[in-house]
């Protein structure tokens, strides 16, 4: 819980009993895309942006933002950035790009997966990506996922697909890997999960 309130991951936050690691006010982006961006990163004291994503229009003035290559050590907090050549590297060369950069977060031996968005396609490889942690002693204890409604992009067939994809992802991440999930409500909360953010 302490990884989860320590940033602001997208446009949400999560509201839970825990004390927050960084003194630091950081906010964590996984993708351009405007509804994921919040005009209190103006204030914040870092926006940490994937390196290769541009920021995003209405923000041309930012000055706070840091572009990672690949991880960033806060004190208190790591934070390693996934994006599809990293994930290919990791997984093999067949898998996709995600729709969005994913994110550990890191502190204690404990590690968080946050993933702001998703197409249809990455619930295969956000659970490929787990079970290959989980083999190679790298468990991964908690995922933030994405919560969907109705959505007609992100790769979806119908209009529910992706939210059922995504319901399934995280019970089967809750089932088999016993690992916590948290959903951003993009924009519905998810009632598959341990923790709902809430948006800023």
């Amino acid at each position: 819980m302490s990884i989860l309130v320590s940033v602001q991951w997208d446009r949400w936050r999560f509201m839970l009993p825990a004390r927050p690691l960084l003194r630091l006010d950081v906010a964590v982006v996984s993708h351009g895309h405007l509804d994921h961006w919040h005009p209190n990163f103006r204030q914040k004291d870092l926006v940490l942006l994937p390196r290769g994503i541009e920021v995003s229009e209405g923000f041309p003035s930012l000055r706070n933002v840091v572009q990672v290559d690949r991880h960033i050590s806060l004190k208190g907090l790591q934070l390693l950035k996934l994006d599809g050549r990293a994930l290919r590297q990791l997984l093999g060369p067949n898998t996709p790009n995600p729709h969005a950069s994913w994110w550990i977060a890191a502190s204690s031996g404990t590690r968080v997966l946050f993933i702001g968005d998703m197409n249809r396609v990455d619930a295969e490889t956000v659970l490929h990506f787990i079970r290959e942690s989980y083999m190679n002693n790298a468990q991964v204890h908690g995922v933030v996922l994405p919560s969907f409604g109705g959505v007609t992009a992100h790769g979806a067939r119908d209009a529910r697909e992706v939210a059922r994809e995504v319901a399934d992802v995280a019970f089967s991440l809750a089932e088999k890997f016993n690992v916590a999930v948290g959903a951003v409500p993009h924009p519905v909360p998810g009632r598959w999960a341990d923790f709902n953010a809430v948006a800023v």
